[in-house]
């Protein structure tokens, strides 16, 4: 980590979170980090997908208030744009970009299938950013399909859950769209990997910023729920309305999403609560089947 990056993120939060992870620990959990994805990235290698799908959030970036969809999915030919770099003192907008390939055939598929599996998918032709101005793609994809595939030549698809915004899917919605998910990407040719792109707990408090933290149970009973298949348990998950379930943590969706696609036992890589950041931070990956 460099002396760059690591104060502009470490120095954003308030002096109670910072004094949790000490600058010194928050640089080793960036390494560990960077060490999973690493992992992550020999997998993709191995396998030499065609496509990467990825499910996630938005968080405003795509959309605004004036059209905040509960299901979408791009299927437009124009190239996605987005962020990479960690420039934490430049603005968004000024910020350099990126761009990413949209596999418009696994898109579309994935989006009229869904409809007939009873999903109200909102599909998105042209991509025309309307929420926070110069944010493009969410950083769920735009952040994290370049560690997984640093040439950017493996088109992806993004499949964009509202994870923050009232009303709100429930876990059994959640791993429903996982089934027909995995049922509509079975039938194509193309070798496709799926990845659910969200952190576990945290800003569990949507209230006070200063109270903001991580639920280190949750994700760790939400990470046994992985490796035992335990797709039934995590259903239960937003059921009910909770502060503690609330804000950062409905990332969690997409993790019930990919559980309930992949069917099997996952191997969980690493498990992180980054107190400084108030977020708990996850790697996990599914056996590919013979």
């Amino acid at each position: 980590m460099t002396d760059r990056v690591a104060p502009g993120v470490f120095e954003r939060y308030p002096e109670a979170a910072r004094q949790r992870d000490s600058l010194e620990y928050c640089q080793e959990l960036y390494a560990r980090i960077h060490e999973d994805f690493a992992d992550m990235r020999k997998a993709v290698e191995e396998y030499e997908p065609d496509v990467l799908v990825f499910i996630g959030d938005d968080q405003g970036d795509l959309f605004n208030l004036s059209n905040n969809p509960t299901l979408a999915i791009y299927t437009g030919e124009e190239e996605m744009w987005g962020h990479q770099a960690y420039e934490w003192d430049v603005p968004m907008k000024d910020r350099a970009t990126i761009t990413f390939k949209n596999d418009v055939g696994v898109a579309k598929a994935l989006a009229h299938g869904l409809v007939k599996r009873n999903f109200d998918i909102a599909t998105l032709n042209r991509f025309n950013p309307q929420g926070r101005d110069g944010y493009g793609l969410p950083h769920m994809a735009a952040r994290i399909a370049p560690e997984l595939d640093p040439s950017r030549e493996i088109p992806i698809v993004c499949i964009l859950i509202n994870e923050y915004y009232t009303p709100l899917a429930g876990g059994e919605r959640c791993a429903d769209l996982g089934r027909a998910i995995a049922e509509i990407l079975n039938m194509r040719e193309e070798k496709i990997v799926l990845v659910a792109s969200g952190g576990l707990s945290h800003f569990p408090s949507d209230k006070d910023f200063n109270r903001g933290d991580i639920d280190v149970p949750l994700d760790k009973w939400v990470l046994e729920r992985v490796e035992r298949n335990d797709v039934d348990a995590l259903a239960k998950l937003f059921s009910f309305d909770s502060d503690t379930m609330r804000s950062g943590t409905g990332e969690i969706r997409a993790w019930i999403s990919l559980a309930a696609a992949m069917n099997r036992p996952g191997e969980v890589i690493d498990y992180l609560p980054v107190h400084a950041c108030f977020t708990g931070i996850g790697f996990a990956k599914w056996p590919v089947l013979a």
